[in-house]
């Protein structure tokens, strides 16, 4: 069973989008349980079907627990608690759930924080006796952005619906007026859930910069084809007019205003950058096949 979900934030309550709500329950029939993922855009949820070993409420929180740390089985998948956040302990107190993540959880930010909650929160309440799940970090309860405390949540917690939307704050660089270094600005985004913010930080980059001293650092008629991120690797593929390389613009401008703005997005290390799906080996005189990482010192601001 594989169903995708898409978020929109409310002020109480985060409402998704699916096929059937009946559709959200397993078959216990066959002690088969669904266990969320995000999907390959990490725009919403996806599950995979899974059958425990476990019997008791015990046995069976802690084993699928385990689970959702794991890579899903679908390559296209990612686990809805990212790689280095962990959890500290977790108890059972009646119905309750209390999970207890350490301090990176907090550094979870905007639909990639909520996603993980709702993997989570739609596949522990399956289990019988589990009818809320509460979120601790570092033992203090889990607030929102306006600091209020999330509190218990339910599978219900998550409803039905067919819009979502949010505001994202992201980072970006583009070009100095010499063309050979990178200056930073931030902009606020509307996020429809519909696309990757990877995508909306690449396509902003395409689009080049609104700001006075800012100078684009892509050529026109550049286009995004493909963007996915797993095990914090960015995969980019443009175009082929992505290779003909503004005049005045270094190639390290270039590749750099790409890699550093998505850096600076949750669960990115790295970036490689593939022409026409094509692996290209070199951009002008520089080595392009690479996985490329930050590069602070061609930021204006470490001058």
């Amino acid at each position: 069973m594989k169903r995708l979900l898409v978020f929109i934030i409310l002020p109480t309550i985060l409402i998704l989008t699916s096929c059937s709500i009946n559709k959200d329950k397993s078959d216990k029939s066959k002690n088969e349980y669904q266990i969320y993922c995000i999907d390959s855009k990490s725009s919403g949820i996806v599950s995979e079907s899974y059958i425990p070993k476990g019997s008791s409420r015990k046995e069976l929180v802690s084993e699928i627990m385990e689970v959702l740390q794991k890579e899903p089985k679908n390559v296209t998948y990612k686990r809805g608690i990212p790689e280095g956040v962990s959890i500290l302990d977790y108890k059972i107190d009646n119905d309750q759930l209390i999970i207890n993540f350490d301090s990176k959880y907090g550094e979870l930010k905007g639909i990639q924080e909520i996603l993980c909650r709702a993997t989570i929160v739609k596949t522990m309440c399956q289990i019988p006796g589990i009818d809320f799940v509460l979120f601790n970090v570092n033992d203090q309860p889990l607030v929102d952005s306006n600091g209020i405390q999330i509190g218990l949540m339910t599978a219900e917690f998550f409803v039905e619906n067919t819009g979502a939307e949010t505001n994202y704050n992201v980072t970006l660089y583009f070009a100095n007026e010499a063309g050979d270094l990178l200056k930073k600005t931030t902009r606020n985004i509307y996020y429809t859930g519909t696309s990757t913010i990877e995508e909306h930080v690449i396509n902003q980059i395409i689009n080049g910069p609104t700001e006075i001293g800012l100078y684009p650092t892509v050529p026109e008629g550049t286009t995004l084809l493909n963007v996915s991120t797993k095990e914090k690797i960015c995969y980019v593929d443009l175009n082929e007019k992505f290779l003909e390389k503004l005049p005045g613009i270094t190639e390290e401008v270039a590749i750099y205003s790409i890699v550093n703005s998505l850096v600076e997005l949750p669960g990115i290390n790295r970036v490689q950058f593939r022409i026409n799906g094509e692996i290209v080996e070199t951009y002008h005189n520089l080595p392009f096949g690479v996985l490329f990482e930050r590069n602070l010192a061609i930021n204006e601001d470490n001058q």
